[in-house]
Formats: C-alpha cells, structure tokens, sequence
C-alpha cells in the first residue's frame, strides 16, 4: 500500500512559499495593527486568501506531478524537506480555505475581545506550522512544523487569559510537549537504526528493530493526542470552550486532522512494505491496523456518549470531534487491516475528513455567533432563535444532518463508505471483535443524531427566554462564510458520484491498493435501498431515544467530577510520578545540602583523627624512651666505631620528621581554607533556591513565554527567507 509515484517529479519552492507566507504575514500583521486594526485586518485576510490562492495551484500541479523541494537549515544531514503528493495537497487546500473563512468570520467576533493584535499574529503562525505538517516529505521536519503549531496555537487557546483558560491552555501544553517528545523519540530511534527519516514505506527494515513496537507505540500516541484519541483526548473538552470561535473552529475542524495526517502517514506509508510480494510482511499491519480500529471504535462511542450528557454547547461540539475522529481512527485502521485490499476504507476516512472540516468549523463558527450576541454558551439559558439567526439557523440544521448522516448531505456519504469498510473488514476474517464493533459503529450513529438534535432544538427552536431581549442583526460576512460552507455540504451530498469519481478514485489511485479493491471502491452504491433504511431506522431510534430523554431530562444529569478519565487515570498516576520524582528530588536536594553544611566539619573530623594519630605516635615513642636510650647507646657506639651508614640512617630520619610536620601544617591549611569555600558554595545555592525574585534568579529565568516564541519565529522566517532568493 506504499505511494505510487506520480508521472512525474517537479522541483520549486512554492510549498516553501506558502508555509513562509503566514509566518512572515504574522510579524507583519502585528506591526501593521499597531498602527491601525482596519488595515491590519484586510492584511490577515489578504495573507489567508493568496495561502489558498497558492495552495489552490500546489493541488492543481501535485493532481499530476510530485512537487520536491528541499532546503538547509542547521544540519545538512537532516534538512527541511517539502514532498507534497495528493494527499498532501488536499489537506493543505482544505486547511487554507476553510482558515479563509474563519478568518472572515473573526473580522465581525473579534470585536469584542482583547489582545487582538496578539490573536492575529499567532493565528497566522498556527497557520504556517499547520500547513508545514502538511507539506513535509520526512519525519523530521513534520516534527518541526508540528511543535511550531502546538506553540503558536498555546496563545489561541489562552487568549483571554481567565483562569480557565490559563487551566486549559497548561494542560493543552503539557500534553502538547508531551506528545511532542514522544514523536522525537520515535523519529530519533528509526534515524539511529535506519539512517533515513523519510516517509516512505520501510516495514522491511523496520520488522527487523527490537524496538519496531516502541517506535510505533510512540508515534500512534505522539499524533493520537493531537487527534484527541481515546484516552488521550482531555485537553480538547477543555480547550474548545475557553478558546475564540474561530479558533475553536480551527482547532476542531482542521489542526486535529495534523494528528490524523500523522497517523494516515505511519500507518498506511511507512509500516507498509516497499514490495507487494512480501505478503508475510503485511501480517504486521494487519495486526496494528487490528488494534487501531478497536481504539477509533473505542473513542467514536465514548466521546458520543459524554457529548449527551454536556449542557454547554461548545463542550458537545467538542466531545462530537473527538468522536467524529474515532470514525477517521477507524478508517485508517481497516485500512491499515486489510492492506492492499482497503481501498473502500483509505476513500471512507479521507473524504469524511473533508466532511468533518467544513461542518464542525461551521458549527463552532455558527455557536460562536449566538454566544457572541447573546453572552450565553449553556443551553437551558438559549432557546427560540431561529427569528434572530435566520441564516445560521438554516446551515446550521445543514450541518447537523451531514454530522448526522441523513441522506442529500455530505456526511451520509463518507458514513456509508466507512460502514462498508468495516463490514468489509469483519467479512475479511470474521473475527467477533469486528462484529461488534460494526455495532457499535450504528450505536454511535444513533447517539450522534440524538446529541446533535438536542443542541441544535436547544438553541434554536422553542420559546425565547426572557433576558435574550434585544439581540443584533447578523453581519454580511457570517451570512458569507455560513452560506459557502451550506451550499458546499449541499454539492458534496447531492452530488456523491461526482465527488467520488473526480476527487476520492483519483487520490486512492496515487497509492498501491489492488485492481479489484479500487473497483469495489467505483462500484459503491451511495443509494443502496439497504443503506438508506438503515439509516432511516437510525435516526427513528435517535428521535426515540432524545424524545425520552428530554421528557425525563437524563440528559440534564451531570456525572459526578470524580468518574472521569482525567481523575481515574490521569490524576493518579501523574500524581504517584510527582510524588516519587519530588520525594527522589527532595532526598538528592537535602543530601547535597547535608554534604554542603558538613563537609567542612567532616574535614575538621578528619584533621581531628591526624591530631589524634599524631599524638598516639609521641605517645608511643614517650613509653619506649628507655629501650631506645638503649638501642641508641648501641647505635652510637656503633656509629664511632665510623660505619657510614649509620650517619647515612640518622639523615633520612631527620628528613622524614620534617616532611612530616610540613605535611601536616598545608592539610590544616587546606582544610581551613575549604571550609569557608563550601560554605559560600551552599550559601549560594540556597540564595538561588529559595529567593527567586533575586536579579539572578531574573537573569536566568525564561519564563516570557510570548517573548522567546516571537524571536524564535523571527529568526526562523530570516533562515527560511534567504533560501527563497538562492
């Protein structure tokens, strides 16, 4: 299943440019905005609409060619390296444009909020690594262009700075370095066993490392807690609700999908084998691809359950991506599973990621309108507005049923090709955990009507609460950008064939699935009478099912804090490790201070037992003066008798007494003389430790987050510009 390579190979720096070009456009922005916000905004907007613009061009010339750019950057054994084929073209088109639109949406919402000059120039950062993750042709560089997102977008998701959000902004970070550093370690191992951190099919060399599971463990989590998978997924919940609408559209709609990209990359490229004859090889992926589609089922159900007991809006559309990515997990799983033969799941999971990022952007964008002129996010406190949001009532019922997979919308045909896939799957062995998870595949259908039936009723139908009194008008740019991704969401739906035939055959064709697997794929009946009646006995179910749950208000319960991933499993072990690395810390920090404290009077121990030894010696030579007087009698009279040697002996005992109390008197001084230097060392030490306001302590703190990323980024933009002019 490795890529095929395309009719040809073209070398340019336009995949360069258009990574640089948000990230330049950032520094300018904010310089711009100092000196207006007008014009600092149509910049933003000028900026993301020639991104598309380039971007709309790499996807026409990439349709036909592999597009190969490198340049230099520090090392050059391992430099920037920009492959961009299909795959990467779609994804970097479809994250361009649908930034495009939020960024129109954010020229009306960001009105109201703060630091706006602060939000554009890490938004345009957030877009450059994005796109970067997008464009790479090795693991190195994704992994540059993935921490460069995961910083910038720290900002997006604190941009208010309340408590809550500086909450949910630590543990987007930690978990994002977190992530990070596993990646490192992954690319770092296969670079030390292989010498090559391209992506590019290397299961044979890789089946041979006694670390091939590490590595892959690693990656899968690395990527996994970006793509918000089970049970790696508690800083989405958190992050969405605190974070700005168009941000929060962004975060859902498109930068989870770099986790997914990663994901699509590893399993279905680089543990793939170079060779179609090694079918021993595949037994590998098969198996990986097993335990992955167990984990989509896994995350799909359990994110589409909490989303049904959420009573803030933003919360359900945040535990629905974390679900929606449990369908594209799935896909990437049986396609994984079945090899050469997944060409139904490799078009299911692709084309419900486009799906996924237009009407989860839309309706973040669309919640964020109501909260916007409302103030109210919780939905016992909405209700009837459908007179006041005429437009972004009627996308948003759209959007609810392509989420929902109701026939004539977008979201019906990925759902069916991912439904074939995984029955697919079961038929392919008939192993019983595929059953069930078939199953639980229709149950999370059902759960994700019934949800997104009760947040769009919720908001929109019903009486008007009183303190929603007066509310503005919607603005022509909303009424733009909800309009264009209603009528996209309508063409897709209505129009499957099309898109099949034209965009999902054409990018399956660019990797190496079987003949007969690709045909299944062309010969797929989106209005199959047995497809369109289980969808009918899903959305019966679904209305069943909210009609009760309304009536006895279940879904107004709320779980106690205590059952929840974060405090049954997070908690505790991150606890148990900082109690075991502080309590570890703590004794290394008291023994070094012990040492510090007591060196000097251990010294002065040791100089004590020198006396003592000292005086034990003249003590000795004392009691035996009487044998001695004797034997230096005999001595002496043996000496005038004018032997030499005797002469020769008197000497060396003169010398060795000598050297001894020489000796003695530089080990005092040196002890002294220590003493008072371990006790300034200490000192020292403990001015460091427990007076940090000191200057410096300030000299070697590093903690102006916001500061160090800027330069970082500017000198980056410096490296990477010179290569546009060599």
């Amino acid at each position: 299943m490795s890529g095929v390579p395309s009719s040809g190979t073209l070398s340019g720096i336009l995949p360069l440019a258009i990574v640089l070009l948000p990230i330049g456009g950032a520094f300018l922005s904010a310089l711009i905005g100092r000196i207006s916000e007008r014009y600092r905004d149509i910049f933003v907007l000028a900026v993301t609409a020639l991104t598309v613009f380039l971007s709309a061009i790499l996807f026409i010339i990439s349709w036909g060619d592999l597009v190969v750019s490198r340049f230099v950057v520090g090392y050059s054994e391992i430099p920037l390296y920009f492959s961009v084929d299909r795959l990467g073209a779609v994804f970097n088109l479809l994250s361009a444009f649908v930034w495009f639109l939020a960024t129109l949406f954010s020229l009306s919402y960001m009105t109201h909020e703060n630091r706006r000059n602060r939000y554009y120039s890490f938004y345009l950062l957030t877009l450059g690594g994005c796109l970067g993750v997008f464009l790479t042709g090795d693991l190195f560089s994704l992994f540059f262009f993935f921490e460069m997102m995961s910083i910038a977008s720290y900002l997006l998701v604190v941009h208010n700075q309340s408590e809550e959000a500086i909450k949910a902004g630590r543990l987007y970070i930690f978990l994002g370095v977190f992530g990070g550093l596993c990646l490192l370690t992954a690319i770092m191992l296969i670079y030390w066993y292989t010498g090559s951190v391209m992506i590019t099919p290397m299961l044979e060399t890789l089946i041979l490392l006694p670390t091939r599971f590490l590595i892959l463990f690693l990656l899968i989590v690395g990527f996994g807690i970006k793509a918000g998978m089970v049970p790696l997924h508690i800083w989405l919940p958190k992050a969405h609700p605190v974070a700005p609408a168009p941000a929060s559209a962004l975060l859902s709609g498109i930068m989870i999908k770099t986790g997914a990209y990663g994901i699509i990359r590893v399993m279905t490229l680089l543990y793939t084998p170079a060779a179609e004859e090694a079918k021993n090889l595949w037994a590998f992926s098969e198996h990986s691809g097993h335990i992955l589609i167990l984990i989509g089922i896994l995350t799909m159900f359990v994110a589409a359950v909490m989303a049904l007991f959420q009573l803030n809006a933003k919360r359900i559309l945040a535990y629905s991506s974390i679900s929606q990515m449990g369908y594209i997990l799935m896909g990437i799983g049986v396609c994984a599973y079945l090899g050469l033969d997944g060409a139904v799941a490799f078009g299911g999971f692709t084309f419900h990621v486009v799906n996924h990022a237009f009407f989860k952007a839309a309706m973040f964008m669309m919640v964020g309108a109501v909260f916007y002129r409302t103030g109210e996010i919780e939905l016992h406190r909405l209700g009837g507005l459908w007179r006041d949001f005429p437009v972004t009532t009627i996308v948003f019922l759209l959007a609810a049923m392509g989420i929902a997979g109701i026939p004539g919308l977008n979201g019906y045909t990925s759902k069916v090709l991912l439904h074939h896939a995984i029955v697919e799957a079961y038929e392919h062995h008939h192993l019983i955990s595929l059953y069930w998870a078939e199953k639980i595949f229709m149950l999370t259908g059902i759960l994700t009507t019934c949800y997104i039936t009760r947040l769009f009723s919720s908001i929109f139908l019903g009486s008007k609460p009183a303190h929603l009194k007066a509310i503005k008008k919607e603005p022509w740019n909303e009424k733009v950008v909800f309009v264009t991704i209603g009528l996209i969401l309508v063409f897709i739906g209505t129009n499957p064939f099309l898109a099949l035939e034209k965009f999902i055959v054409p990018l399956t064709k660019s990797y190496r699935f079987n003949i007969y697997s690709i045909k299944h794929l062309m010969e797929v009946n989106f209005w199959d009478i047995h497809d369109l009646e289980t969808m009918a006995w899903v959305v019966g179910i679904a209305i069943f099912l909210f009609g009760v749950g309304s009536l006895t208000g279940l879904f107004n319960l709320k779980f106690p804090p205590w059952l929840s991933i974060e405090q049954i499993g997070y908690r505790p072990v991150v606890s148990s490790l900082l109690f075991v690395f502080t309590r570890s810390g703590r004794g290394l920090e008291l023994a070094v201070d012990w040492g510090y404290i007591n060196s000097p009077r251990l010294l002065t121990y040791y100089c004590q037992g020198g006396k003592m030894l000292d005086a034990a010696a003249d003590y000795l030579l004392v009691d035996t003066l009487g044998p001695l007087k004797k034997l230096g009698r005999r001595i002496y009279e043996f000496e005038t008798q004018g032997i030499w040697f005797t002469r020769l002996m008197r000497q060396l005992g003169w010398i060795m007494l000598n050297i001894h109390k020489g000796w003695v008197y530089y080990l005092r001084y040196f002890f002294n003389r220590s003493r008072i230097f371990f006790l300034t060392i200490f000192y020292f030490l403990f001015h460091l430790d427990y007076k940090p306001r000191g200057k410096f302590f300030m000299l070697v703190n590093t903690s102006n987050f916001e500061y160090y990323v800027i330069i970082f980024f500017l000198v980056l933009i410096i490296i990477m510009s010179l290569q546009l002019f060599t």
